[in-house]
């Protein structure tokens, strides 16, 4: 959401591109722009609204939507990364300027991890490929390439899949082992005195 998310700056013009795919388009806004960013919602569903191959999903919960989804176009945002961990399928980002300022970043001198990582697992979308959309997503979802770097983003952010579930629950029971024997010791430490 903001100046520089993907319905903010293409609107139409890259819905327009998705429908003329023939591919079924599931729109999902930033609740942030459901609450800040009506004027531009408002005339987008409007104009799609008879659209066969567009529909729009407003779900506070996020999981259907990507689960039913081969490609995610996007922007900037985090989903790209929940997209591809979780479902390990392509995504297209949009050339969106980033401003760092609003996010406690504009300190950092080198390129955040993120926009790194996306650059390796993903391809870029510029307006000049609106005309060629269907193109870019076959290609997104053909490219091995694409599905080579997704497996190692998936390496360097996931330690133990299939057991982290476990860990975190034996670390925990842990900690809480630890916390009551010192409540119990420091008990005990203030009855002797």
């Amino acid at each position: 959401w903001g100046e520089s998310g993907i319905l903010s700056k293409y609107g139409d013009e890259i819905l327009d591109a998705l429908v003329k795919t023939g591919y079924h388009i599931i729109v999902r806004p930033h609740p942030q722009s459901v609450v800040s960013e009506q004027e531009i919602l408002q005339p987008l569903r409007k104009r799609y609204e008879n659209n066969g191959h567009l529909e729009w999903n407003f779900d506070s919960d996020n999981f259907e939507a990507l689960r039913k989804a081969d490609v995610l176009i996007s922007d900037y945002s985090g989903v790209v990364y929940d997209f591809t961990l979780v479902f390990d399928r392509p995504v297209i980002y949009a050339d969106s300027a980033f401003d760092p300022a609003p996010y406690d970043a504009a300190w950092a001198e080198e390129k955040l991890w993120r926009f790194e990582a996306l650059e390796r697992f993903g391809i870029r979308l510029e307006p000049s490929d609106f005309n060629r959309m269907k193109e870019v997503i076959d290609k997104a979802i053909e490219d091995d390439d694409l599905a080579q770097a997704r497996a190692e983003i998936r390496a360097e952010v996931w330690q133990y899949p299939g057991h982290a579930a476990e860990r975190v629950a034996a670390y925990l029971l842990r900690k809480e082992r630890e916390l009551s024997q010192a409540v119990v010791q420091q008990t005990l430490k203030g009855v002797g005195e």
